[in-house]
């Protein structure tokens, strides 16, 4: 299976655990390898592309973006701060 069939099926999954409140079904060391393989899929996928790709559609509601992205800054003991410095840097003239 390719790795765009096996997104939609996860996603499709994902889905349908949140809609039934399935959300316990997955534990949590689970969740942290999911996370952090969409994490470092989006970054290669990034890495030296013309244009970013965005991250998420319009199904993401802005607090789940801002529960995710403090984690991730948690995570990686960075601060608002780190986080400006990251923003700023812009991207590189291709």
């Amino acid at each position: 299976m390719s790795l765009p069939e096996l997104s939609r099926g996860l996603v499709g999954e994902i889905d349908r655990a949140l809609a039934r409140g399935g959300v316990s079904e997955l534990p949590a060391d689970e969740l942290q390898r999911l996370v952090g393989a969409v994490v470092r899929l989006y970054a290669a996928a990034n890495e030296g592309a013309e244009r970013e790709v965005p991250p998420v559609d319009e199904r993401v509601a802005t607090t789940d973006a801002v529960v995710l992205a403090s984690a991730l800054l948690k995570a990686q003991d960075l601060n608002p701060f780190d986080l400006a410095l990251w923003f700023s840097r812009g991207r590189a003239a291709g």
